[in-house]
């Protein structure tokens, strides 16, 4: 076998199917005082561009078999790398183990292979098993090894050899190692995806159509659409897309909270109208908030839709309908319309798969928990004018929910059954306040005497009183300025309730 005696120089192991840079990798880990160790076709590769290197059946004295299924596990390969310290292998030396240094490694393109069709047999080829637990060990021992999953670190590699003398710092180590068993969940994601551990669906595009973008759900049973596996079922329409599925989200979240029949209507996953309040009732409330705006939305109902209900989504431009049923005749009716994407939706299932909201930004991943409940609305402070009657205090509560789920800044004004006017996603609460009022306005809504929600704090007077000119005759909010006070004495000259719920909703 060949290897190197305790105290040697450094060696790195190479064993990759993205041969990207190869060559320069190799070039450059040789200038650095490297050993090169390699598998047959990334040795062979080498070896083709001049670079010295050790193929790995001749440091373990093994030949590739099983037509290259088994190369790298063997003990002189996992030993070197495992190995605490370099003085630990003073105890293998007189098994012929030597320290592996750094260790290069990508894996077999299991996803594609499967993207392209290819049958089982050639599917399970393509899973992985050496380089995995080569990857895995070298991030395990990243305190002496350096692990590199990816040509996309390559240049980082470089910069840390060139700055350290051929050695890397303990920070890239540690890093590395985090991006490289990330890799290998994502590997075996997709692993257990094709044996149904989870479903993949590839989409059309992402929010735009340079942007790939995929669906993961849990399993669904068999013989089920992959869809049932969140809660919901398909009846019609085109395939839903990347941004049909985020505002779906949005939609079913927004009627979610609510335990009263309702009707919410949704543009870009912002509320355009909201109603309390069962079939065509409660639509047509909906739709007089902006009905420009539900042009080409999403329609969500938290009850069954019935035949007249559905006579006025048929007649309507629209993305997505859902709700948990329809009956007969509403169904066929809104079946009729071939690009309308038509969802019943199990409500509890559907929103427990999606809690906890997760952002992507490449390596980089964003979790939070939900925000649920409204335990505030139990314990709410009136800090001006007199405590609200139960038909304002239904409706404070209303605007208030639907505004959590607005873009911030949000303002939502509203009258006892449904919303009048919505300011979202501004920069300043004023220019929110300003474009709620508005928006009611270019519908001829009377504004005298509604409430209205702010899901952040007033940091001025000024939101407070544009929206009693407005109107508005009693304001929830979060509180948490400095000015309450101030705040608050204004919406008392005004006439105005304020009520603080020190609990906001922000949704970013």
């Amino acid at each position: 076998m060949a290897s190197l005696p305790v105290g040697s120089g450094r060696r790195a192991l190479i064993s990759v199917t993205d041969k990207t840079r190869l060559t320069e990798l190799g070039k450059t880990l040789r200038t650095h005082g490297y050993e090169l160790i390699a598998s047959g076709g990334t040795a062979a590769h080498l070896r083709d561009q001049d670079v010295a290197v050790i193929e790995v059946s001749e440091l373990t004295g093994y030949p590739e078999i099983f037509g290259g299924r088994v190369k790298t596990l063997h003990p002189a390969i996992h030993g070197g790398i495992l190995a605490p310290t370099r003085e630990s292998f003073a105890e293998v030396q007189e098994l012929g183990i030597g320290p592996i240094d750094l260790v290069v490694g990508n894996l077999y393109r299991f996803a594609g292979a499967v993207q392209d069709g290819a049958t089982d047999e050639k599917a399970v080829e393509k899973i992985d098993i050496g380089g995995p637990t080569m990857l895995r060990a070298a991030a395990k021992n990243f305190q002496r090894v350096t692990v590199v999953c990816d040509p996309a670190y390559y240049d980082e590699l470089f910069t840390e050899l060139k700055d350290g003398d051929g050695e890397t710092s303990l920070a890239f180590r540690r890093r590395m190692a985090g991006a490289t068993f990330g890799m290998v969940a994502e590997y075996n994601a997709a692993i257990a995806s094709f044996f149904g551990g989870s479903a993949v669906i590839p989409l059309r595009y992402g929010e735009n159509p340079h942007q790939e973008a995929t669906l993961r759900l849990p399993p669904a049973a068999p013989g089920e659409p992959a869809l049932s596996g969140i809660g919901l079922t398909q009846h019609g329409g085109k395939e839903l897309s990347y941004n049909n599925i985020v505002d779906l989200v949005a939609a079913v979240k927004l009627v979610g909270d609510f335990d009263e029949p309702c009707c919410g209507i949704l543009k870009h996953t912002n509320p355009c109208g909201f109603a309390l309040g069962a079939g065509v009732p409660g639509l047509e409330r909906a739709l007089k908030c902006d009905p420009v705006s539900a042009f080409g939305g999403v329609f969500a109902f938290n009850h069954d839709v019935d035949e007249e209900t559905a006579g006025i989504l048929a007649k309507r431009f629209l993305e997505i309908i859902v709700a948990p049923g329809y009956s007969p005749a509403a169904m066929d009716r809104l079946t009729k319309k071939k690009n309308v994407r038509v969802l019943t939706v199990d409500t509890d299932r559907f929103l427990a798969g999606t809690r906890n909201r997760r952002r992507a930004w490449g390596a980089l991943e964003l979790f939070q928990g939900e925000d649920e409940g409204f335990p505030e609305l139990e314990k709410w402070n009136v800090v001006a004018g007199d405590e609200p009657d139960a038909a304002t205090r239904t409706a404070l509560e209303m605007v208030w929910k639907v505004c959590k789920h607005g873009k911030s800044n949000a303002i939502v004004l509203g009258d006892m059954t449904a919303t009048l006017g919505m300011g979202f996603g501004q920069m300043s609460r004023v220019d929110s306040t300003e474009l709620a009022v508005f928006k009611a306005g270019n519908q001829d809504l009377d504004l005298e005497g509604c409430v209205a929600a702010s899901d952040g704090f007033f940091p001025f007077p000024d939101g407070v009183e544009k929206l009693a000119a407005a109107g508005a005759r009693a304001i929830i909010a979060p509180g948490g300025s400095i000015r309450d006070d101030e705040v608050a004495a204004a919406a008392a000259e005004l006439g105005v309730t304020l009520i603080l719920t020190d609990r906001r909703h922000f949704n970013h």
